[in-house]
């Protein structure tokens, strides 16, 4: 099955073939969405997708039409703001995004260039992977039409749920662990509450708390 999941990658990414994002399981169709930083790809390999896909709501209704979306079962994770921002800029130091690491851009420093009032494109170059996890998944009307919004901190009991859902005999797989400080220590109250008004939304409706 994990060869089989690699060479269809492999495949897709030689054709330059974007796969569909509406899959087909045994209960019927589904659709994933893959927020960046929220243990997605982990879900996408257990559910067979070939491909790292990050595409929202709308992206995908332009994709597949309004009728599929609607027929289909869609599910995401979101996970708690103070903490997927820390993993963002973590990740980006390891990869020295932009020259983050090179440069030896501080986390405080990186969050006031890229969620204050003077954002710095260097830093802020894709502001996709900023928004709040709630603009993903609104539709072409703004509503958040989603069937499963599971959270990451509780990512075993949310994938144990889709799969019976969709009808998937997988187990999942843990991919892109990092090992860090807690995610609190890396914040001041300056950058807490810049977080806080920029992820206000999710905050609210997901039930997030600093």
């Amino acid at each position: 099955m994990k060869q089989l999941s690699r060479s269809r990658k492999v495949f897709y990414r030689l054709l330059h073939i974007k796969p569909s994002p509406l899959r087909q399981g045994k209960n019927g169709p589904y659709i994933f969405i893959h927020i960046n930083k929220t243990a997605g790809t982990s879900i996408g390999r257990a559910i067979g997708l070939p491909v790292k896909d990050h595409l929202t709501a709308k992206e995908i209704i332009a994709k597949i039409g309004e009728d599929k979306w609607q027929e289909a079962y869609k599910f995401t994770l979101v996970r708690n703001p103070w903490d997927k921002v820390v993993s963002l800029y973590e990740y980006r130091r390891k990869k020295d995004k932009n020259r983050i690491a090179t440069q030896n851009v501080s986390f405080a420093d990186w969050v006031k260039m890229t969620h204050g009032s003077g954002r710095d494109t260097r830093y802020y170059d894709n502001p996709k992977s900023f928004q709040p996890q709630v603009e993903w998944l609104k539709d072409t009307n703004g509503k958040v039409s989603i069937d499963f919004v599971g959270q990451f901190e509780s990512i075993n009991e949310s994938f144990n749920h889709v799969r019976t859902v969709i009808g998937l005999d997988a187990e999942l797989p843990h991919l892109n662990a990092s090992r860090r400080a807690g995610y609190r220590s890396y914040y001041d109250d300056e950058t807490r509450e810049l977080v806080e008004r920029w992820y206000s939304e999710d905050i609210e409706r997901f039930g997030y708390a600093f």
